[in-house]
């Protein structure tokens, strides 16, 4: 362990004197978080402030337990920490290329971001915050939602997703716990990264519609750091920390839709995890090591036949694209309402209904209803707002089956594109910088070789 602190020392020194530029700017914005921007909440007035009695009556003192794990300092913002853990991540995959790092900064993650913050603040279900905001009549988003939200994005806008490598505490957990590599078929491998995006348009379709934060509330591994949650999301934790053993961050996969996010942001990223730092020899391992199907293998040459039905294939997807849209927008459309009793103000008004038109024994039968004796509201304004509500629900309906039918199509359209690899190469989408490929190649292994010996 010695030995590999000293290298570490040795390797981040020969590294940095080459960033000097880019260290200083790092170590500036990092200060920036730390400093008084990001301050306590020692001087925070309480948003419910406790009534004022008028007879003896004193408020008994709220006992709160000892957290199970020291809390966080207060100035040592969740922006500072995303922020300095972001910065190892990128140095540790692209400059010093180790695994080891990457390994240790996850679990410091899952400690110190996972039991210590209890998995919040966390970028991954910001996004309902963000169409939460403009949803309400007055918009406003905090400013620490919006720098969390948007940090992770810019960073897999230059380097992949290292974020998701060793930062998110959900993701970290599953790349610790994971202990043998199932290989999902290609197929469905596909199929299943669609559930990412639909995920995503659900959560923006609960919070257009006013049924709350749907990521949030069935978020699988809050329950698991917080030590407890109700038993349907504990169950499904379980089960998805069970399938992690054998099958690579199920979560992250299939069902993150931040994670979707930050696919297409890694997809187009400045700079791209490459596994090998000299000529590939394919000899395999990469594509036997990584978990995630992250690794695509060298294509064949074309034959004539198939160079032929290439724009065939490409034309026919880019037809049914339309296609695709309109059905599941009409869908959408057509089944939405379904949900809308899901809401208070339609689920009351249905109630109302029923008791008019003596569906039930006596007026007052519901708690809904027979609040509004208490509150004298009128009849016609609870009809009113369940059938505002009624239609944005369809509104939202409609969106929501573009969003699906869009999701479909693109993919069909992405499948037909065939590009040329003479290679072994990463898959940005896919790929989150785990360091697995490149510290199991052999021409990397090498060039670490060659660089301690040229140190000794």
């Amino acid at each position: 362990m010695k030995h590999f602190f000293e290298n570490l020392l040795l390797t981040a020194n020969d590294q940095l004197s080459k960033l000097i530029p880019f260290w200083r700017v790092v170590v500036y914005f990092f200060l920036f978080f730390l400093s008084g921007v990001f301050a306590d909440n020692a001087n925070a007035v309480p948003r419910n402030p406790p009534p004022v009695f008028e007879t003896e009556y004193t408020l008994p003192v709220t006992e709160t337990p000892e957290p199970f794990f020291p809390p966080v300092p207060e100035k040592l913002s969740a922006v500072g920490i995303y922020t300095f853990f972001l910065i190892l991540a990128g140095l540790a995959a692209f400059y010093w290329r180790s695994r080891k790092i990457l390994f240790f900064l996850a679990v410091g993650s899952v400690i110190l971001l996972g039991f210590a913050m209890q998995g919040c603040p966390c970028p991954v279900g910001m996004f309902q915050n963000i169409v939460d905001a403009f949803v309400q009549p007055f918009p406003f988003i905090p400013y620490t939602v919006l720098i969390l939200f948007v940090l992770p994005l810019f960073a897999a806008l230059i380097f992949g997703r290292i974020f998701c490598s060793s930062v998110c505490p959900f993701g970290a957990v599953q790349e610790l716990t994971a202990l043998k590599n199932v290989r999902i078929p290609e197929g469905l491998e596909q199929v299943l990264g669609l559930f990412r995006f639909f995920w995503l348009g659900l959560g923006v379709f609960f919070v257009v519609t006013g049924l709350g934060y749907f990521v949030c509330r069935f978020d699988p591994y809050v329950g698991f750091f917080r030590f407890g949650g109700i038993y349907p999301i504990m169950i499904f934790s379980s089960v998805l920390l069970l399938l992690g053993l054998f099958i690579g961050r199920p979560f992250c996969r299939f069902f993150c839709p931040y994670g979707a996010l930050l696919g297409l942001c890694g997809s187009v990223s400045a700079k791209k995890v490459s596994v090998t730092p000299g000529e590939c020899t394919k000899c395999r391992l990469c594509e036997e090591i990584c978990p995630y199907n992250a690794i695509l293998k060298p294509t064949a040459i074309p034959t004539n036949r198939e160079r032929q039905q290439g724009p065939k294939r490409v034309l026919t997807a880019i037809v049914i694209f339309p296609v695709f849209i309109l059905f599941f927008a009409w869908v959408g459309y057509q089944i939405s309402p379904k949900f809308a009793s899901w809401h208070v103000d339609v689920r009351r008004a249905e109630l109302l209904y029923a008791e008019e038109q003596k569906l039930v024994d006596a007026f007052g039968t519901f708690p809904e209803t027979r609040a509004l004796l208490q509150t004298d509201q009128p009849y016609e304004e609870v009809y009113r707002l369940a059938l505002e509500r009624f239609q944005r629900f369809r509104h939202a309906g409609f969106w929501l089956g573009i969003w699906v039918g869009a999701v479909i199509g693109a993919k069909l359209i992405s499948l037909t594109l065939r590009r040329r690899r003479t290679e072994y190469e990463v898959d940005p989408a896919r790929c989150v910088a785990c360091g697995r490929c490149f510290w199991y190649c052999p021409n990397q292994k090498e060039h670490r070789m060659l660089l301690e010996i040229e140190k000794e």
